[in-house]
Order: structure tokens, then sequence, then C-alpha cells
């Protein structure tokens, strides 16, 4: 008697290909419709940066009203925040990349999480510190500040380094009290002085200083005129607790590396970008310094580059960014629910192709007349 024994004729080439195409469609599928997460604190942090375009786009379109070009040629996002590279009111060297960079609404981000990480509540008083070489990383402070319905105390310094608020016409403190004119903010410099060196306008022209005592009379805020370095912290100090009417000041907030703020040579390296919080005493006197032996903590803007690197913005960008877009604000993940439906899918095709193959299962050999058995029937007995 021939032995009976079983061979399964497995899955068609058909039935295989057919289920290649499909795992390769699931995984298509589940790659091009991810799940889009929102970062925290997404609608503040939308919310400050279109408010900061807005006022972005106010200044662009004043510039020609002011003699300027919409533009300037090294201005390659057409931000209109890019000044000239030198001019009456310019006190220092700046880098260009990093002028080009902080020229984004979305810097909003930065410190909307900053500010979220203090914990700070609507009304809460905030002291401010800032001057023309940084008119984006402004821009979005005010905007910040109004979004979150702080009460901010400003004191700016009128003058800028290269390629920040630099022309003589449309310098900070114009731009400033152009957005509070036009609605799009409620706040702006409550005192200022001309800025440079020792904050005393030390290497600007007599034009330039004279440009700028108007800008800072124009916009209406107090001039402040030290004799030197430490008069100049010492009348800050004294006009933030004055301004501050008895309430408690939350943080202060400093844009760029003025001396005043950060302190002489030294201070620019001794805090960090981002938030500093008070520890042991201030190695440097400054504004910074002092405000953290108060036990105030300091949110400092500079090194722009380094902080878009770190909150997922684009550095020197060749386009203008758009509010509210980019991965500051949101990121995408695997759908998990898109991704077990395709698992099922796939887990249903496979149980289909094998009992497409069980079904085609056949005798290799079988007696005369024998009939040959369905595949889900048990084995004859021998």
């Amino acid at each position: 008697m021939k032995r009976l024994y079983w061979r399964p004729a497995g899955p068609s080439i058909g039935s295989l290909l057919l289920l290649g195409a499909l795992s390769v469609a699931l995984l298509v599928t589940v790659e091009v419709f991810p799940r889009r997460v929102e970062e925290d604190a997404y609608a503040l942090k939308l919310d400050s940066a279109r408010l900061a375009e807005r006022a972005f786009a106010t200044i662009r379109a004043e510039r020609p009203h002011r003699g300027l070009p919409e533009f300037e040629p090294t201005d390659r996002a057409h931000s209109g925040l890019i000044g000239p590279a030198t001019s009456e009111i310019t006190t220092s060297t700046g880098s260009l990349p990093a002028k080009r960079t902080a020229a984004n609404p979305n810097f909003a981000v930065v410190l909307v999480d900053f500010l979220q990480r203090l914990e700070l509540q609507r009304g809460d008083v905030v002291a401010i510190g800032y001057s023309g070489s940084f008119p984006g990383l402004n821009i979005v402070t005010l905007a910040v500040s109004d979004t979150l319905g702080l009460e901010p105390l400003i004191i700016a310094s009128a003058a800028s380094s290269d390629f920040g608020a630099a022309s003589p016409n449309f310098s900070w403190l114009d731009m400033e009290k152009l957005l509070r004119d036009r609605g799009v903010f409620h706040h702006s410099s409550l005192a200022a002085s001309v800025g440079g060196i020792e904050d005393q306008g030390i290497g600007i022209s007599k034009t330039g200083l004279e440009i700028l005592q108007r800008a800072i009379a124009h916009n209406g805020a107090a001039l402040i005129e030290p004799y030197d370095f430490s008069d100049s912290l010492a009348h800050r100090m004294q006009l933030y607790e004055q301004f501050a009417a008895g309430r408690p000041i939350r943080a202060y907030i400093n844009v760029g590396g003025g001396t005043v703020s950060v302190g002489r040579s030294r201070g620019k390296t001794t805090y960090k970008p981002g938030l500093n919080r008070p520890g042991t005493k201030a190695p440097v006197d400054s504004i910074i310094g002092r405000f953290l032996d108060r036990g105030i903590p300091v949110i400092h803007l500079t090194k722009a580059e380094d902080l878009a690197r770190q909150f997922r913005l684009p550095v020197d960008p060749t386009t203008r960014p758009e509010a509210g877009v980019g991965a500051a604000f949101s990121h995408r993940e695997v759908n998990r629910r898109l991704a077990a439906v395709a698992l099922l899918v796939l887990m249903g095709a496979l149980r289909w192709v094998g009992q497409r193959a069980r079904a085609r299962a056949h005798l290799r050999t079988l007696p005369e007349g024998v009939v040959a058995p369905r595949w889900d029937a048990p084995p004859p007995e021998l």
C-alpha cells in the first residue's frame, strides 16, 4: 500500500503580491497621516505671534512714508526690521545673522515659555529693559506682555547697534510710538536714555545725540541723563520702583546686551540666555544682577541664534516666517488609532491568505479511487 501524506500548497504568488502591496499601502497611510500635537500654551503663543506679526506689518508699511525702502538690501526675509549697517545713531557692531534670526514673530513662543515657567498671572508687574538693537525681540516682548495681560514697566536705550533700528528718522522709539498710536500695543517706554557707552552716548556724534533726544521727547518718555555707569544703574532701579508704586515686580526681562543691563564686558558671559533664577550673589553689578540679588528672576533675551535652535525656530531665515507656523507651535507623531486600524486590516489579510493556502492543500500521492479530503477534514486512518 502506498503511504499517504499531506503537502500544503502554500499561498499563491498573486496572494503574496497582494499582501505585500497592502502592507506598503498601510505603512504609507500611517506615515502620511500623522497626528498633530499642539505644544503647551499653544493659544497664548499663537495669539502673541499674530500680534507681533501685525506690528511687523505696521512698521513695514510705514517705512516708505519715512523715506526708507520697504526692505533693506540685507533684509533677505523682508521683515522690515533690519536697519542700515551704520548711521548717526549706531553705537557698536552687530551680528547681521542674529538680527535676521530675531526678526521673527514666532519668537513669542520663547518668552511665553519662560513666563509660563514663572507662573505669572494677569496684572502682574514686570520690569523690561531694551534698546534699539533688536526691534524684533522688543516687539515680541510687547506682544507677549499684552497677550498675557501683564503690566510692563519699560526703560529703553534709544540707540542701536548695527542692523537694528538704526535709521535716524525711524529709531526704535519712533517705532514704539507708531505702534502705540496705531493701537497695536497699549504700552511703551516710560523712560529712556540715549544709550551708547556707559549709557551716556559716548561715541555718538552731536547730531546723533540730538536725534535720539528728540525721539525720546516725542515718545513722551522721561529722559535719563546719568553722569556715570553707577548713576545709571541707581537711577534705573529707582525708576522701576517708582513706576511699580508699591506693587511687587515679578520678573525682569532684558533684551540684548546693553552694558547697563548686563554689566561691563564680564557681564556678557555671566548671564545665560533665557531664564536666570536668583541664587548666590550676582558676580557683576548690573540691572540683571541687582534684580537677581533681590530674589527676582530674569529672562535674558540674548544670543538669538542659540535660543532659536533651542525652540526649533529658523536661524537666519531666507523667507519671512509666518506667525503660528512651525515646530515651535506643534509637532507630528504617529496616529496610534490609525496604526491600530492598519494592524487589524493587515492581520485580517494574513488570515485570509492563510485560509486560501490551506484550501489549496492537496495530497502528494493518493491510492486509485481515493478522493482528496477537504483541507479541514481529519486524515484518513491507515
